[in-house]
């Protein structure tokens, strides 16, 4: 068990996190509200597309065909926004101001990430239906395998063992941590929904600012402070 000393640091994460999402607060609730706009407008394009299918069955075959379009693209388009807001939360937090366009920098990045999320999941699935601990063991350990996916060029297999490595060591702090961000993403949702468009790139942040601290206690990289102008 690692001293005091080398352990993690949930409230420095949240400190430096939070100075992060500063640094970049417009463009990040920027593109969040666009991606909810984005959202929204695609949903309510399906409940038309529903509701004219009931009003008119003879349609239904290419509506059908509507709705599966919409739903791939709904999806394409929430790998963008994960990989948008994990690349823009870690270089917010390593001391970067971005413009709305760089959030979109490693878009190149989304089929990795649709093998992760696979990968990783039926990894997490599998270790449930093995006496459930392994499953929670693995589900906390991937859990910045998106992080080091935009971070530095690798495969999705790579990242979630980079992950796995890096969270091990502080598996429990990490996993308090982790409940905290959640608890925080929560209460901005609860907020009239609004608050939402500000916690979540917030919680992007502080899980990089989580990340980053565990690299420098891996020894690979240095302090978030270090990486501010």
């Amino acid at each position: 068990m690692p001293g005091s000393a080398h352990a993690f640091e949930a409230g420095r994460a949240f400190r430096d996190g939070w100075k992060g999402f500063n640094r970049n607060a417009g463009t990040l609730v920027g593109f969040t509200v666009l991606a909810t706009v984005v959202f929204g407008l695609l949903q309510a394009l399906q409940y038309g597309l529903i509701a004219a299918g009931a009003n008119n069955p003879e349609s239904l075959g290419g509506i059908s065909v509507l709705l599966f379009g919409i739903a791939l693209l709904q999806a394409i388009i929430g790998l963008v926004i994960s990989i948008a807001l994990l690349d823009g939360g870690l270089q917010s937090v390593r001391g970067r101001t971005l413009a709305f366009g760089e959030l979109f920098a490693k878009v190149t990045e989304v089929p990795n990430l649709i093998g992760l999320q696979l990968f990783g999941g039926l990894a997490v699935l599998l270790g449930f239906l093995a006496f459930v601990v392994p499953g929670v063991y693995l589900a906390v350990a991937y859990v910045f395998a998106g992080m080091a996916l935009v971070d530095r060029p690798q495969s999705f297999v790579d990242a979630l063992n980079s992950s796995r490595r890096l969270v091990t060591p502080q598996w429990f702090d990490v996993t308090l941590f982790l409940l905290a961000v959640f608890g925080v993403v929560l209460l901005g949702y609860l907020a009239c929904l609004v608050g939402g468009f500000v916690s979540v790139p917030v919680g992007f942040c502080v899980v990089a600012a989580g990340y980053q601290q565990l690299l420098a206690l891996s020894g690979k990289a240095a302090p978030p402070e270090e990486f501010q102008p």
